[in-house]
């Protein structure tokens, strides 16, 4: 008998709980079908203000003419410097390659050196 009491409450509420979910889905499927309809209503036309805005804007307006020979002099002093760090920059690289160069050759030399079968003093321990 208790069994079937367990069974006949565990029904009933999963049908509860089946029939509350149903409910509260069709009452929020109304809300969001009209919150979707409120976003669309604002139909406004925003240019007519702004029309008005910079027409008032324009007569405060004030321009600033443009020197070109500074602006050619500003040319001139940037390519200047350009070339003067290029040439540093080259100069720095070319002097690191020199002294790579050499230090592969002095390595060279030791290796050469250590490799050598010939020993100054006349033993016979490098054979």
């Amino acid at each position: 008998m208790a069994k079937k009491f367990g069974k006949f409450l565990m029904v009933t509420a999963a049908l509860g709980a089946v029939a509350a979910g149903a409910y509260y889905y069709l009452q929020g499927k109304d809300d969001f079908v009209d919150d979707d309809f409120d976003d669309d209503d604002d139909f406004d036309n925003f240019d007519e203000d702004l029309d008005d805005d910079e027409a008032a804007k324009d007569s405060d307006r004030n321009y600033v003419d443009l020197d070109l020979e500074k602006a050619e002099d500003f040319k001139e002093g940037l390519s200047a410097a350009k070339a003067e760090v290029t040439d540093k920059v080259v100069g720095a690289a070319q002097e690191a390659a020199d002294k790579v160069k050499e230090a592969a050759d002095k390595a060279e030399v030791k290796v050469e050196e250590f490799f050598d079968d010939d020993d100054s003093d006349g033993s016979m321990d490098a054979m």
